[in-house]
């Protein structure tokens, strides 16, 4: 398993990103191998998933995405068998397809679990691996809205990245998100704010006006961010001259956990890893709205 070189991980052409997806990849393989039987049936760090589910889960995204993928070379838009045509369907009717699909997808492969997994996410790598730049502006179905065919290196870095950290997180509490992912999860987080994360912040905040949330990021990818919540909806932008209602400062790896939902931000505070300014009450609702709650 050959690491991607600094200079090439921190690249976000798609060929680069297929690399480092195929990195991510080769690198849970052998641990899942290494897990004992009884360790598929404890919890992960996702929701009410077990570790077989997130497995059946990824198994499931590989095969469909490949399918999607495929399609839209084609220039077939359509969606896959059983699912909703893009944007018709809400954030918890997602989840709860996704749910049932990785359920249905475990339980079918039973021991042969592990061995599709990698026969399907080999099989998508190779997929993207022979697309050629004619290929990634073509536009290809998503649950919330046609997106070009280059989003699905990030969604895919995005799928393998955190659900391993949600494996491997349950037997070490010390797993980190891989350095080499990292950039990807930043960027996917600037190309996906809004849907899903869509909610009434600023009114459950009980102001009219936009509210803004400043994060001061450090490490791996630097950077100074705005997440702005109005009229139900969220944008994040660069840091601006406007003054924010609250600030945050913490590492990349922090500030990725947080966004994607595995990490609070007030076990974030309390553990030192982020640094909070602003109306408690405003925070309150930031960690409600992260939660999707």
């Amino acid at each position: 398993m050959n690491q991607p070189a600094k200079e090439e991980w921190e690249m976000d052409t798609p060929a680069h990103l297929v690399k480092v997806l195929q990195w991510e990849a080769e690198r849970l393989m052998p641990y899942l191998s290494t897990l004992l039987p009884d360790a598929w049936s404890r919890p992960s760090a996702c929701d009410l998933w077990e570790v077989r589910d997130v497995v059946g889960h990824l198994t499931w995204m590989a095969e469909r995405f490949r399918g999607t993928v495929s399609r839209a070379v084609r220039g077939d838009v359509s969606p896959p068998a059983g699912s909703p045509s893009g944007g018709t369907s809400t954030q918890a009717g997602r989840r709860a397809f996704i749910a049932r699909q990785a359920m249905a997808r475990r339980e079918s492969l039973g021991d042969q679990l592990l061995p599709t997994f990698r026969a399907q996410m080999d099989q998508f790598i190779m997929l993207l691996e022979q697309l050629g730049p004619q290929d990634w502006e073509k536009l290809s179905y998503s649950a919330r809205r046609l997106v070009p065919l280059w989003s699905y290196p990030y969604l895919t870095i995005q799928e393998i990245a955190l659900h391993a950290w949600d494996i491997r997180s349950r037997f070490d509490p010390a797993a980190r998100l891989s350095v080499e992912s990292l950039p990807a999860l930043v960027q996917g987080i600037v190309l996906q704010l809004g849907p899903p994360w869509d909610a009434a912040f600023g009114q459950d905040a009980g102001l009219s006006l936009p509210v803004r949330s400043r994060w001061e990021v450090t490490g791996v990818v630097p950077g100074r961010h705005d997440i702005v919540g109005e009229d139900g909806t969220c944008r994040i932008e660069a840091a601006s001259a406007t003054a924010a209602h609250i600030a945050f400062r913490g590492d990349t790896e922090t500030f990725v956990l947080l966004i994607y939902g595995r990490l609070t931000l007030e076990l974030a505070i309390a553990s030192g890893r982020l640094i909070s300014e602003g109306e408690p009450g405003l925070i309150a609702v930031f960690e409600r709205w992260l939660r999707g709650a």
